[in-house]
């Protein structure tokens, strides 16, 4: 089918053409306002360039204030190899030495061997991986002994009764043991170190008649601040007590470092009732006036609660340490008749438990118990989840049926238990087992009988029952290591919870939110935040002390659920989840840092080790063929966390893996500020990174070495540089920017697209002014940013000469640093509503008003002008592109005004063409008929 022909089928005339060519002269006005539109979205998109230039000079000079440029600094070493730095802008410049005498290890453990790899089965039935904590031993800091005074380190001379003697260098020794274990390997004389609770004692080996001595070194005082600077005749030296509390002991030291629970949020922490029958609320954290001023602080150390404890009593009861240096002593002092009361402030507390001090006495006075463990050992009291033991008799029956009936130490460290049974004549061994968690009775005798163990403490201990391979083996006797006052950035060896949201879901349904922050800092903060949530659950440290606990406390038909929102602190509490069932003992979600897992016997060593890398309880497993013999392969368990933190305490529940260890995790070691070890601060990490010696600066340890690195913290001027570059070419940009867009091209005679433009001018104007000008309020030898290496150069551009600048910097660094980036803000002074007639206020209300800068350097008034120039509300810039959108609005509208226009006037001209082809046809019919008319 043909298109439809623009003539007259009756004229032949094109009408279309001639409405086109008419049309054509009525659009004029239409092109105009197009070509309207193209200048003025030229000029704007030239707008949008000038302001993303100034933009980009904007946050170069905010640059040099926020990112406290000048500030910048770096760390040079002088060994890399053993030591390197970075530097941050909060860097103090200066020259500091380090001695790295020992990078981090991380504890890794290694089975006996098996013949094969993934056909034979191990035997395991379950295996417990617990990290940071569990054990029956420790390793005590030298700095914790003599209360909290330390040791200082030195040289001492041991001479044995034979007359040898070595010279022990003993001035990179951190812990009791280095001391221990340099003494027992020093060649050329024969003597033995060891603990004896709060003690070192030194045992002569040599068999001699003479002294056996131990003496400090010239100029050191080793051997008296470790309590055995002796000679004596005898074949031992019993050092004096090492251990013990003073009133700067920190509580934080207190039941194995567990710690005392302290609310901060609390009004009370614990009540004591006077024999005379008054109540004292006893407060031991911070206290404010009612203006918010802090009038007492949260107590940290022992005197702390000894003032505490004697103040809120108004002295009718104080406390004070005790004889015998390890137990506080609370006496009565009102000579009432009545008992002496010690009880928690409410039910959900620990604190009058965690100082010992629960309870109550009619005799007027309460002796906690031990609240300080012997060296190297843990609290009987912290045992079976911090409880304790119910007695303190044990009953042993041997083999050859001797019977042996004595008391121990309920209240004691676990090493004097282990020496009481072993002194006790019942012809048994105990130690602690090879899992470090409990401990183990060995029956010396022979005979046809079984090793029999009873008494009120023998349940307690886990060893309570007759035994017929003649060894009595605890099991996990659940050392608590966890407590109200533990920080939760503590948990996780070290790399804490972090911040976030979870919720909790009760047993009813009942949905409670609890808000994890930073001012969150300890277990009893988040136990008091839970506990004050409208719900059916309540928490607490959990029974084995290694945890918190979640529990159901209405008995309602729902599992409790625990799920995490933002972050992930449900997770790494080990409470995120839905408890196993609705009964009481069920319904609870217990967050216990012992992770156990549970294996079928015939799972092959690979299964054991796919399960362990699988669960992600800290723990690492590998095999290791080591090709010797018919049993080469070995189970290798290596600890996620470094250092001694991280170190694990693994059991397996009776089954031998003849696990041993193959690294011992344990702490880097750095002495710093002296060439002499014995003379420098001992820093320990549990990485390979100190962040915290010199401000600002993060180190890294990268070699052991007996040579000292020096450590150069200096202003990083070449860094300054750049960016004060950074921001000279960002100003040439905007007035590069500037003149690209007002500019006349003569001999292309080509207009730039903001040529005579008032705002763009304004703005040059205004930026040259401000570059070339002083800055606000500044005092200081540098007023112009010439006398700092920035002028303005040919072709009116901006130039960096860096010498000028590294010596203006080196003159006077704070003078620099004020003329280009000062900054301040006047103070904002309350409105006056009504005033006496002094003028002095009456009434007053706070001043909203914005604050005006009062103090700007060069850069900040350049980066002022710019915020005006481009602020997306009233900026300049902004201002002029809204009206360049009002005009290209307009003239839019007026194009299809005009299209609108047009195309009724062509419908108007197509329809006249169209009357005139049918008049011109009517004539055609009328002269046809006529003709046939008088034709005829």
């Amino acid at each position: 089918m043909g298109g439809i022909s623009s003539s007259g089928l009756v004229s032949g005339i094109d009408y279309q053409s001639i409405i086109n060519q008419l049309l054509a002269i009525e659009s004029r006005p239409k092109v105009f306002a197009q070509q309207r539109i193209v200048q003025l979205q030229t000029q704007q998109a030239a707008y949008l360039d000038v302001n993303s230039s100034l933009l980009a000079l904007r946050t170069s000079a905010a640059s040099l204030r926020f990112n406290r440029v000048f500030d910048s600094a770096k760390a040079s070493s002088s060994n890399a190899g053993v030591l390197s730095a970075t530097a941050g802008p909060t860097a103090v410049p200066g020259a500091y030495s380090f001695l790295v005498n020992r990078l981090v290890t991380t504890d890794q453990k290694v089975s006996r061997g098996f013949t094969d790899r993934d056909t034979s089965g191990v035997g395991l039935t379950s295996l417990s991986v617990e990290i940071g904590g569990g054990q029956l031993t420790t390793e005590t800091k030298l700095s914790n002994l003599n209360g909290g005074a330390g040791v200082q380190r030195g040289k001492i001379l041991v001479s044995d009764r034979a007359g040898g003697s070595a010279e022990v260098d003993l001035s990179t020794a951190i812990t009791v043991d280095d001391v221990l274990n340099r003494i027992n390997a020093a060649a050329g004389v024969q003597v033995r170190a060891s603990v004896d609770g709060d003690r070192l004692v030194l045992e002569d080996l040599s068999g001699g008649g003479g002294s056996l001595s131990v003496q400090d070194v010239f100029g050191s005082n080793t051997a008296s601040s470790l309590g055995i600077e002796q000679t004596v005749g005898a074949a031992s030296i019993t050092g004096s007590r090492l251990n013990y509390l003073t009133s700067t002991s920190a509580l934080a030291s207190l039941n194995d470092g567990a710690g005392v629970a302290i609310r901060s949020t609390a009004a009370v922490d614990m009540r004591i009732t006077s024999r005379e029958g008054t109540v004292y609320s006893v407060r031991l954290g911070e206290i404010k006036n009612a203006q918010g001023e802090v009038t007492r602080t949260t107590a940290t150390t022992i005197q702390d609660v000894i003032d505490y404890i004697n103040e809120d009593t108004e002295g009718n009861v104080t406390a004070a340490i005790g004889a015998d240096g390890v137990s506080l002593v609370l006496t009565d002092n009102t000579g009432g008749a009545g008992d002496l009361i010690v009880a928690e402030a409410d039910a959900g507390r620990t604190t009058a438990r965690d100082l010992g001090l629960l309870g109550s006495s009619s005799t007027g006075e309460i002796q906690t118990r031990r609240l300080l463990a012997g060296i190297n050992s843990t609290l009987v009291s912290s045992l079976n989840g911090g409880s304790g033991l119910t007695g303190d008799e044990l009953s042993i029956t041997t083999r050859n049926g001797s019977v042996t009936n004595f008391t121990i130490d309920a209240n004691g460290s676990i090493s004097d238990l282990l020496k009481t049974i072993n002194n006790s004549g019942a012809g048994v061994t105990a130690r602690i087992n090879s899992a470090g968690n409990g401990i183990t009775l060995i029956d010396n005798t022979a005979g046809p009988g079984q090793l029999i163990v009873g008494g009120s403490a023998a349940e307690s201990l886990g060893l309570d029952g007759s035994f017929t391979d003649g060894s009595a083996r605890s099991g996990n006797l659940q050392t608590k290591w966890l407590g109200g006052a533990t920080r939760l950035s503590t948990l996780n060896a070290g790399a804490g919870v972090g911040v976030g949201r979870f919720r909790i879901i009760d047993s009813s349904g009942a949905i409670a939110q609890i808000d994890v922050t930073s001012n969150m800092r300890t277990l009893d903060d988040l136990i008091g935040a839970i506990n004050s949530r409208p719900l059916n659950v309540k928490a607490r440290i959990n029974d084995n002390g290694d945890g918190l606990l979640l529990e159901d406390s209405s008995g309602g038909a729902q599992a409790i659920r625990v799920e995490d929102l933002d972050g992930s602190v449900a997770r790494r509490l080990n409470i995120a989840g839905t408890s196993s069932g609705t009964t009481p003992e069920t319904n609870r979600l217990d967050g216990s840092f012992e992770r156990t897992l549970t294996f079928n016997a015939n799972d092959t060593l690979q299964q054991v080790a796919d399960k362990l890398n699988s669960e992600g309880i800290g723990v690492t497993a590998s095999i290791v063929n080591d090709g010797g013999g018919a049993t080469p392969f070995r189970l290798s368990l290596t600890s996620r966390s470094s250092g001694q933190i991280g170190r694990m305490t693994i059991d397996t529940q009776g089954v031998d893996l003849g696990l041993s260890t193959l690294t011992k995790g344990q702490d880097a070691v750095v002495f710093y500020g002296s060439a002499d070890p014995a003379a420098a601060i001992a820093l320990t990490s549990s990485t390979n990174s100190l962040s915290s010696v010199v401000q600002g600066v993060t180190i890294d340890l990268n070699g052991a070495s007996n040579t000292v690195v020096e450590l150069v913290v200096a202003r990083d001027t070449a860094a300054i540089e750049t960016k004060i570059k950074e921001f000279v070419d960002s100003f040439n940009k905007v007035i590069e920017t500037i003149n690209k867009y007002d500019s006349y091209d003569a001999e292309t005679n080509r207009r730039g697209a903001l040529l005579g433009d008032s705002s763009v001018s304004q703005i040059r104007s205004a930026l040259f002014s401000a570059i070339q000008g002083t800055p606000l309020a500044v005092e200081g030898q540098f007023q112009r940013l010439s006398q700092a290496g920035v002028k303005i150069g040919s072709g009116a551009k901006l130039e960096f000469d860096s010498e000028r600048f590294r010596q203006a910097f080196e003159t006077d660094p704070q003078a620099v640093r004020d003329l280009f980036a000062a900054f301040g803000l006047e103070e904002r002074q309350p409105t006056v509503l009504l005033a006496d007639d002094d003028g002095n206020p009456l009434i007053t209300t706070p001043n909203r008003d914005p604050l005006r800068p009062n103090k700007m350097g060069i850069a900040e008034r350049i980066k002022d002008l710019a915020d005006q120039f481009t602020n997306s509300i009233d900026g300049l810039l902004t201002r002029r592109k809204n009206t360049l959108g009002d005009q290209i609005s307009l003239q839019t509208t007026r194009i299809r005004n005009f299209d609108s226009q047009l195309a009724r006037k062509r419908q108007r001209l197509e329809a006249q063409f169209i009357g005139m082809e049918q008049a011109i046809a009517s004539l055609q019919s009328q002269q046809a008929a006529l003709g046939s008319v008088f034709g005829g």
